[in-house]
């Protein structure tokens, strides 16, 4: 698909130290023209091992805000929060510094808090200046899933969702804030998902695929780390 620069690795570590260099470029650039910028981050086991790395960035971290792309509707304490990942992986060392933007509220469902996580964004500079976005084995990102109406949101900001796998209820970003993104660093690793990356990069609806709303930039936006 245009506009997206697709690097091989031999080595997930190679990777992720590639992947590691260019969020930190991103981020440092995006400085360079403005006071604040956003970080978008997912949750997953590539971002838990990314996180680390980050950390260890002597990055002006103070002027980063840290957006989560979406949210299990679990506690932020629970071990399936994305919230709980980024606390303990990312907000440490230098880090430690940012500021984290969660979209988990203490309303009981998911689709009742979507007007108060729109304040909360609200204070949060966008579009994303850079974000990290993983790819699920059945082609989602964040928490839009194949055949989820939330793939035709183009008002809101944030979208309320089932995943089809426990715990079912989410909240997330919509497809257009994350493909609006000014660059979008997207790992793919395994080789599971890099056949699954060969299907989703052909011609089709994104509803299919929920990655294509991130693959299908019309400039080169979108860099993809493939890694065994």
């Amino acid at each position: 698909m245009s506009g997206c620069s697709v690097k091989n690795y031999p080595t997930r570590v190679q990777a992720l130290d590639a992947i590691t260099k260019s969020l930190v470029k991103a981020l440092e650039s995006a400085l360079q023209k403005q006071n604040r910028i956003t970080f978008g981050v997912c949750g997953g086991r590539s971002a838990e091992a990314l996180f680390p790395l980050l950390a260890a960035s002597a990055l002006p971290w103070a002027s980063i805000d840290v957006l989560l792309v979406d949210e299990r509707w679990v506690s932020t304490q629970s071990l399936e929060s994305n919230e709980k990942l980024v606390r303990d992986s990312l907000l440490q060392g230098h880090a430690s510094a940012t500021t984290l933007v969660g979209l988990k509220t203490n309303h009981d469902r998911a689709v009742d808090a979507l007007d108060a996580v729109e304040q909360r964004l609200d204070k949060v500079e966008l579009p994303i200046d850079a974000l990290l976005i993983s790819m699920g084995d059945d082609g989602h990102i964040a928490s839009l899933f194949p055949s989820g109406v939330e793939n035709s949101e183009n008002d809101r900001r944030v979208v309320a969702t089932t995943s089809p796998r426990p715990p079912h209820e989410r909240i997330s970003l919509s497809p257009w804030v994350l493909r609006n993104s000014r660059r979008i660093i997207l790992p793919v690793f395994g080789e599971g998902k890099q056949a699954l990356f060969n299907q989703a990069i052909q011609q089709g609806p994104n509803t299919n695929y929920p990655v294509r709303h991130v693959l299908t930039q019309t400039d080169a936006r979108c860099e993809v780390f493939l890694a065994p």
